[in-house]
């Protein structure tokens, strides 16, 4: 047999299992079955996606050199801080509500893998990006 001729072979063979890909498997005995598709979400369960850093807006903690952003329990300066972003950190915003005004911004981002929100003052999104109201 010469080259040409296995490489026909071979293509046919490859258009074949294209054609027929559930035959072809079928008749392999060492197949696994396939495993079940995951039960559907009803309109009151709340799925959390596995890639939520693809559905929520990313952000970017800006507060200058060597201060600390303080994520909190609520929308306000008054609600308890939780814990603290340092600037150049980067964070993923779930909503916005409107809290106290910090510097002329009354827009307050609860951040997605945290507890709690933080002034809109301090978080930079990219220009356009929507973020939703909670």
């Amino acid at each position: 047999m010469n080259r040409s001729t296995v490489r026909s072979g071979v293509v046919a063979v490859a258009a074949l299992l294209a054609l027929f890909p559930a035959t072809a498997m079928a008749a392999t005995p060492t197949a696994a079955p396939a495993p079940p598709a995951p039960p559907a979400a009803s309109a009151k369960t709340s799925v959390t996606p596995a890639h939520h850093h693809k559905i929520h807006t990313q952000g970017v903690v800006v507060t200058g050199h060597g201060r600390m952003l303080h994520v909190r329990t609520g929308a306000g300066i008054t609600y308890k801080s939780t814990s603290t972003l340092s600037s150049g950190h980067k964070v993923y915003v779930l909503c916005k509500k409107t809290g106290t005004m910090v510097h002329g911004n009354h827009i307050w981002y609860r951040l997605a893998g945290h507890t709690g929100y933080v002034s809109a003052r301090y978080i930079r999104v990219s220009p356009g990006a929507s973020v939703p109201w909670c």
